[in-house]
């Protein structure tokens, strides 16, 4: 598992996918439809965020829900970037776009959240410190949780 956020390709593909939403609602149609800009963007804002909140849960299970967040709003995202099509905001080749790399990262955010699932680690992350805090300290006898 990855010790830095930014080590999560899940992570590096929604930031790839948040800037070219963004990108595209700064266009003049979307000035005119407010409300539709601004629930694509609170949207789009809610997938690397909840990743990245995710990320520092103290377990895979808390890590899981955190990134079914991002899967809901990725396909809210994507229903509305259809409604944008439909009325002419985006052309149906961008909707495609958009779809397809929406489709790549709902399989990465469903495969790591197999993967959370099956692991299933109680204590993320705080192992390995640990390890490292006790290479300076006595060792561990075996079998037991006390110091010699």
């Amino acid at each position: 598992m990855a010790e830095k956020l930014d080590e999560l390709r899940v992570y590096q593909d929604s930031m790839s996918f948040w800037k070219a939403v963004a990108a595209i609602l700064k266009r003049p149609g979307y000035r005119r439809n407010r409300k539709l800009a601004e629930q694509i963007s609170d949207a789009n804002d809610s997938i690397p965020a909840n990743i990245s909140e995710g990320f520092e849960q103290g377990t895979d299970r808390s890590f899981a829900n955190f990134l079914y967040h991002s899967k809901g709003s990725l396909a809210e995202v994507i229903a509305r970037l259809r409604e944008s099509a439909l009325i002419g905001l985006i052309t149906g080749a961008e909707l495609k776009q958009f779809e397809a790399q929406g489709s790549h990262l709902s399989r990465s955010l469903g495969s790591l959240i197999r993967y959370l699932d099956e692991s299933d680690f109680k204590d993320r992350g705080r192992f390995r410190s640990r390890q490292r805090q006790r290479g300076s300290e006595k060792p561990m006898r075996k079998g037991r949780g006390t110091r010699d």
